[in-house]
């Protein structure tokens, strides 16, 4: 096409920018292709997957990258898991296994003012002392002035319950502190409850084993309490005693758990001396303490001569429990309390396989309770554990039935 004057120079650039539009084009497209080509089915280990466009058919090589990225599941269908780390408790036992391991730790990589940490250590074990030192002298005292004046006013209520009911055939089982006696078999006369003076058919109808579905219910979520404890003291012992790694310097104790300088610290490994001061100082004394006030706490309740205080004690028990957080929220620094929010231990079971004990094992912590009950309670012609009222013969929950219907009626 040949064209003269002004519009043939128009036309001539128009003509030259499409064909620089044709060519670089065509270079775009050239250069997608090759990236296409270049770029893997399948991506490298951490890669995530190439995108699909909406009406493309997966690969046979992306099928096969997909099906080895899902979780591994064998034949039977057994599924794992892999447990994360685990945080400390916020309380009294938290910070003292946070502050040991942090500061120990630094101290061996010459790290920070040593005179620091070496005051935060000092405060921690005062803290640490002076809540054994409390719960100890707590439960020596409800031992004392509480437990033993129950134990002593319902062993008076059920021996004059006793010499009643069976009209003075009873025989004498014991003489300290005063003489207890009980009925013989065969001479129960239920009939004698009514000329029973009123204040003693009271104290005797309180007596808990006079309700036992009610008590054991009680008892029962008392044990689960400290059973709760107690099983955190067992996995305390397992993370860091048995799970942890063993090295030789605390330089080597502590890992950043997302790489990330700052960021949370797990607790990869502890000398030998380290775990043997933390069972000593902390595991050791609260599984002594915890198992200690289930017992004393047991004997309170049983000698509860009064249905609505059964239930409060049961509560004012507690108390003891929850003193290492009290002393926790009231006197350690925010700054350590950071501390403790950033540092985590290793699980107690790392990879657990799917199993019926895994779902069902954390059972077994109910039944124990239930036959602590059992066994400490006592069930007719068996005592039990309890030292409360020796030699119980069962005979006063058939005889007050009509009595704590009356008294409790609205």
């Amino acid at each position: 096409l040949k064209c003269s004057g002004s519009h043939g120079g128009a036309a001539q650039g128009a003509a030259a920018s499409v064909a620089r539009l044709r060519v670089t084009r065509s270079h775009g497209a050239a250069r997608r292709a090759s990236e296409r080509l270049a770029r893997p089915l399948y991506p490298a280990p951490g890669m995530a997957p190439r995108k699909r466009r909406a009406n493309e058919q997966p690969s046979s090589s992306e099928e096969d990258w997909s099906a080895s990225s899902q979780p591994h599941m064998s034949t039977d269908s057994q599924l794992h898991i892999e447990w994360p780390n685990m945080p400390l408790d916020p309380d009294t036992f938290g910070i003292t296994i946070c502050c040991m391991v942090r500061d120990f730790t630094l101290l061996a990589k010459g790290k920070g003012k040593s005179f620091n940490r070496c005051s935060r250590l000092a405060t921690t074990f005062t803290l640490l002392i002076m809540c054994l030192a409390i719960q100890i002298f707590l439960l020596s005292q409800v031992k004392r002035f509480v437990s033993a004046k129950a134990v002593h006013d319902v062993r008076r209520a059920y021996d004059a319950f006793e010499q009643h009911m069976y009209d003075g055939h009873t025989f004498v089982f014991s003489t300290s502190p005063f003489v207890e006696r009980r009925g013989l078999e065969g001479f129960f006369d239920p009939t004698a409850f009514a000329t029973m003076d009123p204040d003693a058919q009271a104290d005797a109808c309180r007596i808990p084993l006079s309700q036992p579905l009610f008590f054991s219910a009680v008892l029962y979520i008392w044990t689960l309490t400290c059973v709760a404890d107690i099983r955190k003291c067992k996995d305390l012992f397992e993370s860091l005693v048995m799970q942890t790694q063993r090295c030789d310097t605390m330089a080597e104790s502590l890992e950043d758990e997302d790489d990330i300088e700052g960021g949370p610290f797990v607790v990869a490994r502890l000398t030998l001396p380290m775990k043997l001061a933390l069972t000593m100082f902390v595991l050791i004394p609260r599984f002594c303490i915890t198992t200690y006030l289930m017992w004393i706490g047991c004997r309170w309740l049983l000698a509860t001569n009064n249905f609505s205080d059964l239930i409060l004690n049961s509560v004012a028990l507690e108390f003891i429990l929850c003193l290492k957080d009290i002393l926790y929220l009231a006197i350690v620094p925010r700054r350590s309390m950071l501390d403790l929010e950033n540092t985590n231990v290793k699980p107690t079971v790392p990879k657990e396989p799917e199993s019926l004990w895994v779902f069902v094992g954390t059972v077994a912590w109910a039944v124990f309770a239930a036959l602590w009950v059992a066994l400490y309670m006592g069930v007719p012609g068996h005592n039990g554990f309890q030292q409360v009222l020796r030699q119980y013969q069962w005979d006063v929950h058939e005889v007050c039935t009509q009595w704590t219907d009356a008294r409790y009626a609205v």
